[in-house]
């Protein structure tokens, strides 16, 4: 057991919910996850704020500039300029 302690552990948090941390990384918190409530308690906090901002992030994408306006922008992005 490399126990990593509740300072590390909740500091990482967001990474490791991310899947930023490699496996070395991210071994010594998720033991220490599994045996500490109050990280526990850490990480369900952490998880539905992520969740709730990237749902947030997805309505404001849906709400910007219409599909048309976006592909024909797109479009001309990926159209190679003309040369004169």
């Amino acid at each position: 057991m490399s126990d990593c302690g509740c300072d590390k552990a909740k500091a990482n948090i967001y990474e490791l919910l991310r899947g930023e941390l490699c496996a070395e990384e991210s071994a010594p918190i998720r033991e220490h996850l599994e045996h500490c409530a109050s990280c526990q308690d850490e990480e369900s906090a952490c998880a539905r704020l992520t969740d709730v901002v990237r749902r947030a992030c997805e309505e404001e994408r849906e709400n910007c500039a219409p599909s048309d306006l976006r592909d024909a922008i797109l479009r001309g992005l990926n159209t190679e300029p003309s040369k004169a």
